[in-house]
């Protein structure tokens, strides 16, 4: 953390916006935390993600190691691209 390599990604402009149906089936949106280590070689890499913004019982943090892993990092992919696409 004193070197500066740790960085957070904070999707909160996501938080509460609605989303719509497609054939019918609700969608959704998540507004990830992710927390990013800058390793020496020059990756920023993600070290964890909570998918939503208020911690709690129903907000668990992943990391690498966890099962949830890969659905966590698509979530947090996905919330990069509204973002994106919000965002002029």
């Amino acid at each position: 953390l004193q070197a500066g390599r740790i960085f957070l990604a904070d999707f909160a402009l996501l938080e509460g916006l609605p989303t719509g149906t497609i054939g019918g089936e609700p969608q959704f949106l998540a507004a990830p935390l992710c927390l990013l280590w800058l390793n020496p070689a020059g990756s920023l890499l993600p070290i964890a993600i909570q998918l939503s913004q208020r911690p709690g019982p129903l907000a668990p943090i992943f990391v690498p190691r966890d099962r949830g892993w890969p659905l966590a990092k698509l979530w947090v992919r996905a919330g990069h691209f509204v973002l994106h696409e919000l965002v002029p």
